[in-house]
């Protein structure tokens, strides 16, 4: 994977934290997202060349290293009542669906 690559891939995991954090009406932890962010360089970085081409042709192996990168940079720990009373709410079901998959790792 190119660099131009791997740096549309970290954009796009920004864009998706921001609006993550807007829909929610919270203010991002930026120091923990900026870590996050690194997380899923690192994690994207450790990964063989074909895996990486792997992850940025398949949108579902993309989210996972997302959700793995906030588990392991700690975000999750991160206005984690907030975040978990909104899964357990009506406000859920207005949550869109595109940035659900990162309310998982504030589920556990």
């Amino acid at each position: 994977m190119s660099q131009r690559e791997c740096q549309r891939l970290l954009g796009e995991f920004r864009a998706n934290l921001e609006a993550f954090y807007a829909e929610m009406k919270l203010a991002p932890p930026y120091d923990s997202v900026e870590k996050t962010i690194r997380c899923l360089d690192s994690l994207l970085k450790a990964r063989t060349t074909e895996e990486q081409t792997q992850v940025f042709s398949d949108h579902a192996l993309r989210r996972q290293l997302h959700v793995q990168a906030i588990i392991d940079s700690g975000l999750q720990k991160k206005h984690r009542g907030i975040i978990a009373g909104l899964v357990r709410t009506d406000a859920f079901e207005q949550f869109p669906e595109s940035l659900r998959y990162l309310l998982e790792p504030f589920r556990s």
